[in-house]
């Protein structure tokens, strides 16, 4: 399993062997870049000097659902302001990330040829497959606000020239016939000169879900703040059985200062705009956020990919001046060590040795859902204990043994009470 796909669905704890592989939607379509429309006015580029335009199309199957990429260059070195995202109603979400490559790449991580000259499948989403390193704008529905928002003058999101981005279409066709999609994405430059403090997006991504058939379940964990940042916006970002969430900005012993952010709903969340006051956290505070479902249905949905099977739980938002470590909840600042920082809380009573010996008792499951759910059943009080553990795990070398290597955090997690 390679190290960002690791991250991403974080199927190893305790005496858990790893899965192979990381979960994906499944589609049998072929790309099309045939004409399509977005069912509305086409968004205007920027004046020329003043930012680029990127477009995608592509058409998906009825009944399906299916992640589309496209590849796209800078030309110039662009300090964004602003960002506009305009596509066809009924897909689930777009985003534009930054990548490591220094040219369009023929081959994924894995080694798969892929023919990337045009839109392509990428089941998963680019971080399952490609070097991409961080967030850098889109939209959770066509008609909702971006997630860059509205910044200060002096303040501007960095992309520097000959950078390699990708188009990434997240859609779930629940209509009888095929759907032509039109993406269309400005991104508005200002001059370098007038920029004093370079933006950022925050990604926190709590992997750790499962909600049983006929049951409300929740998901939650904090991150640290590790430098003073101001946020400009934020938002969840859930699947269908998302009632929604909440983001609590609390000092470093856990108390709360204020609440920051809430949604009631999964399918058009609130994006929040913090501009008059602006929303100021200084180092050594921990935004708190926890994610709300309920399972009306006959199976346990966990945490994955899938708009259709899967469910997640995203708090995500632009802030300045950049931090990496602070947007990635990470110890190193890199795309993947996503979360390497954050405490996972669970929800449920289970101390932190009865989460130790469920853990045990899941590795020998090939349905990662007996884990996810030892994880949320565990009780907050185990919380720190627990994540200091699951930490030393995914330190450890290959073939290492984690009931020796990993012995002291075992003792104090049993030592742990509620």
């Amino acid at each position: 399993m390679n190290s960002r796909c690791h991250r991403f669905v974080v199927l190893v704890a305790a005496v858990v062997a790893p899965l192979a592989g990381c979960s994906s939607a499944s589609s049998s379509m072929t790309s099309s870049t045939g004409s399509a429309t977005d069912g509305g006015s086409s968004l205007a580029p920027p004046p020329e000097g003043q930012g680029v335009q990127f477009e995608m199309q592509t058409t998906i199957a009825a009944g399906m659902e299916d992640e589309r990429c496209k590849f796209v260059t800078t030309k110039e070195d662009m300090w964004v302001h602003q960002e506009a995202v305009r596509y066809t109603p009924g897909s689930h979400h777009f985003i534009l990330w930054n990548t490591t490559y220094t040219s369009i790449p023929t081959k994924d991580m894995n080694g798969k040829v892929v023919d990337t000259s045009g839109v392509f499948e990428c089941p998963g989403g680019p971080p399952a497959a490609w070097d991409v390193d961080r967030y850098v704008g889109g939209s959770q529905s066509a008609d909702a606000a971006n997630i860059l928002g509205a910044l200060p003058d002096d303040v501007a999101l960095h992309i520097p020239a000959g950078s390699v981005l990708m188009m990434d279409l997240h859609v779930l066709n629940t209509t009888g016939k095929a759907l032509p999609v039109t993406v269309q994405m400005n991104l508005e430059s200002m001059p370098a000169s007038q920029v004093k403090q370079e933006a950022g997006i925050y990604f926190f991504y709590n992997p750790f879900i499962a909600i049983p058939p006929a049951s409300a379940a929740h998901a939650r964990m904090s991150c640290p703040v590790t430098s003073d940042v101001t946020l400009t916006t934020g938002q969840t970002h859930m699947h269908k059985w998302g009632l929604g969430g909440t983001a609590n900005l609390e000092d470093s012993k856990g108390a709360l200062i204020q609440k920051l952010y809430t949604s009631d709903t999964w399918a058009d969340p609130t994006v929040t705009q913090w501009t008059s006051p602006p929303m100021k956290l200084k180092a050594g505070e921990q935004i708190d956020y926890e994610c709300n479902y309920q399972n009306d249905g006959t199976t346990t949905i966990i945490q994955g990919l899938s708009a259709a099977t899967n469910e997640m739980c995203v708090f995500v938002g632009s802030y300045y001046p950049r931090d990496t470590k602070f947007e990635t909840c990470g110890t190193t600042g890199a795309f993947d060590g996503l979360g390497t920082a954050a405490k996972f809380i669970g929800t449920g009573k289970s101390t932190c040795e009865q989460t130790l010996g469920c853990l045990q008792s899941a590795q020998s499951s090939s349905d990662p859902g007996p884990f996810y759910s030892c994880m949320v059943d565990s009780c907050p009080g185990a919380a720190e204990p627990l994540t200091k553990f699951i930490d030393c795990v995914f330190s450890l070398p290959s073939g290492s043994d984690p009931t020796k290597a990993c012995s002291s955090q075992i003792n104090t997690c049993i030592a742990a009470g509620c």
